[in-house]
């Protein structure tokens, strides 16, 4: 049932589900963690995106999830989220379009 579903699914994401989702992503040749060279184990990686139709929409901006100063602080100094001034692991998605 879709109930059985839904509790199994959340069983998987809330033990190490995760670290599976992220392995089996990697073994598909997405890069989402920081290579030798660039420094510390920060996780990096993008799984929401915004799906349109060039033919009825024309994308005419999206919202930068973090200023310079907050990218700044999260990759080059470590304030991994959530934190006192982001008290969330998630980033907004926002996108703004017109009609064609």
């Amino acid at each position: 049932s879709k109930r059985d579903w839904h509790e199994a699914f959340a069983r998987e994401v809330g033990g190490c589900g995760w670290q599976r989702t992220v392995h089996d992503l990697e073994a598909c040749g997405m890069e989402l963690r920081p290579g030798k060279g660039q420094g510390g184990q920060l996780y990096q990686g993008w799984l929401d995106y915004v799906y349109y139709s060039s033919r009825e929409l024309s994308c005419e901006g999206v919202q930068e999830a973090l200023s310079k100063e907050e990218l700044i602080r999260v990759y080059d100094e470590g304030d991994a989220f959530p934190n006192e001034w982001h008290p969330s692991d998630h980033l907004p998605v926002a996108a703004l379009f017109s009609w064609i």
